[in-house]
């Protein structure tokens, strides 16, 4: 079974496992590149082909009309651009320390057999795009995200920060420590979303995971929303956050995925913070002016 719209929100992490190609500097050829596409589908664990490829001046490559069929779905791409890879000298099973792509026009369409998902499915069929820049310091452990983005014909969405405490470990390493060890240092985040297609598009994976052997899917999301706003709303309390900006940030969840006004998001901290932070002062085991007395947090909805 294809996961939900794995295609597209993983695509960058999918393009980890670069082959020998990618890893030496050699000049890249055109069937580098389809050796390249081939490693991809590996990692995908679907067969990727695609009816054009070509290589860019600076090494990258160029594919055009990309297909994943795993029926009863189909993925279809119009064009994927890997303008840059550094894989990671311990494996190209790691993160890359540098990635710059961009995906035009990707489209699922079919029915899954699963009642879930192709409940979630229909709640994002838009086509869409995406593109992610980034580059990882190994030796300071931390990524500067340049830009990831995502767009559709009535929205788009951005995201910038740099994090920090990262050290990637393979894909079946202990994905959970990574995400309470890493930390946050700045963020970005902007969403301008007409008809909610950004968000839905977004709430697919969560939401079948969500919704998975529900006999009311849409009963159940509006269930984990309530409870999702209550939790916002203490830890938001708890670092300190204006009540305004609280608000904003409860009337923007009430409203998602059809959250149509314009959400803004900045966050600068003097130290990185992660989730064992938060938890800490969830606990009593620190305060918001410890943690981080000269950080700063900007949210705006619809102004």
């Amino acid at each position: 079974m294809l996961r939900p719209l794995r295609t597209g929100l993983l695509l960058a992490c999918l393009l980890v496992p670069a082959t020998a190609v990618a890893q030496t500097a050699a000049p890249i050829t055109e069937q580098g590149c389809r050796d390249l596409l081939a490693q991809l589908s590996k990692s995908y664990w679907r067969p990727l082909t695609a009816a054009k490829a070509s290589t860019k001046g600076n090494g990258g490559c160029l594919y055009g009309d990309v297909r994943a069929e795993a029926e009863p779905k189909q993925v279809s791409i119009d064009t994927i651009d890997v303008d840059r890879i550094v894989p990671d000298p311990q494996g190209a099973d790691r993160l890359p320390q540098a990635l710059r792509l961009s995906v035009m026009g990707l489209r699922v369409t079919g029915g899954s057999g699963d009642a879930a998902m192709d409940t979630m499915a229909k709640l994002s069929n838009e086509p869409f795009a995406f593109s992610i820049d980034y580059e990882r310091d190994p030796a300071a452990k931390t990524l500067k995200l340049s830009a990831l983005t995502f767009n559709t014909a009535h929205g788009a969405l951005s995201l910038s920060g740099e994090i920090a405490r990262l050290e990637p470990s393979p894909p079946n390493g202990p994905s959970r420590e990574i995400v309470t060890r890493t930390a946050l240092k700045s963020l970005e985040f902007s969403l301008l979303d007409e008809q909610g297609e950004v968000q839905r598009l977004l709430l697919l994976p969560l939401g079948y995971t969500l919704v998975r052997g529900s006999s009311d899917p849409a009963a159940r999301l509006k269930q984990m929303q309530d409870q999702a706003a209550a939790w916002l709303r203490l830890t938001l309390s708890l670092i300190n956050m204006p009540p305004a900006e609280i608000d904003s940030a409860i009337a923007a969840l009430t409203d998602f995925p059809k959250a149509t006004k314009a959400l803004h998001l900045a966050i600068k901290l003097p130290e990185p913070v992660g989730v064992d932070d938060i938890f800490r002062v969830m606990i009593g085991g620190t305060t918001p002016q410890a943690l981080f007395p000269d950080g700063w947090i900007e949210l705006s909805y619809g102004k």
